[in-house]
């Protein structure tokens, strides 16, 4: 039987969720441009929320890194 805490099936699960985090992102970032082509959100409102999605992306990332790595970041050292 595997164990789920050994290195190697931790990194495959950070590599999946990083996988299925990036495709989220994706996702969000198209729907966003797709309201803005639509002319539903100014420019404006579409980089305010592409700053937010980036934003969220990169805190799920350091998480991740964080719970299934025990990696910080030089930030986090502080």
């Amino acid at each position: 039987m595997n164990d789920p805490t050994a290195p190697s099936d931790r990194h495959s699960a950070y590599f999946d969720l990083m996988r299925d985090a990036d495709e989220a992102l994706e996702d969000a970032l198209g729907a966003v441009r797709a309201e803005e082509d639509e002319h539903r959100i100014t420019p404006a409102e579409a980089a305010a929320e592409r700053v937010t999605l980036l934003e969220r992306h990169l805190a799920e990332c350091q998480r991740l890194r964080r719970e299934l790595l025990g990696a910080t970041t030089p930030q986090e050292d502080k």
